[in-house]
């Protein structure tokens, strides 16, 4: 059983991830991203580097990557934001818990917070400083979105869609 709000903001996660009018990243930041990842040890399989390679350059409001554990999704990710960053974008990370964010963190360097935050911000009307930053050159990466109930998902993805940025949803 579900409830017609749930059904909604299903609904609207759907409709936002059809829509494909954001930023798109240049493909020369993609080569370079994956050439210093390759140089710095790390080199993609051809499934990591064809995710980046998609989440950066879709123009998608919204994108969700999906493998099992272990699969090499948070390496795809610091490609991602290495990607982002050269082409003069700001990457964002969001988890469900601060050990997920903190995880996240480590593994991009981007800045991280938890879900729970941002929703609380934005429900009591006190954003912080990143969310505040939040514009259409703005990449912001939900980790471990399988976790997190899809009102705190939708509410998220509408705040951050609504200020012109982009979501990609990783679990």
């Amino acid at each position: 059983f579900t409830s017609t709000e749930i059904l909604a903001a299903e609904q609207r996660l759907v409709d936002t991830a059809g829509i494909t009018d954001r930023h798109r990243a240049n493909r020369d930041a993609v080569e370079m991203a994956l050439l210093e990842q390759a140089a710095n040890g790390t080199t993609l399989n051809p499934g990591q580097a064809a995710l980046v390679t998609q989440m950066a350059t879709s123009g998608a409001r919204l994108q969700l990557a999906i493998a099992p554990a272990g699969a090499g999704k948070t390496t795809a990710m610091r490609a991602l934001t290495a990607t982002w960053v050269e082409d003069g974008g700001t990457v964002l990370g969001l988890a469900p818990s601060a050990a997920a964010a903190a995880v996240l963190r480590e593994q991009t360097g981007a800045s991280t917070d938890t879900l729970a935050k941002l929703t609380w911000s934005i429900s009591v009307g006190d954003l912080p400083d990143w969310a505040s930053s939040i514009g259409p050159r703005t990449l912001v990466v939900v980790d471990e979105a399988g976790m997190a109930d899809t009102l705190s998902l939708d509410a998220a993805v509408q705040f951050v869609t609504a200020r012109g940025g982009q979501g990609r949803l990783v679990g």
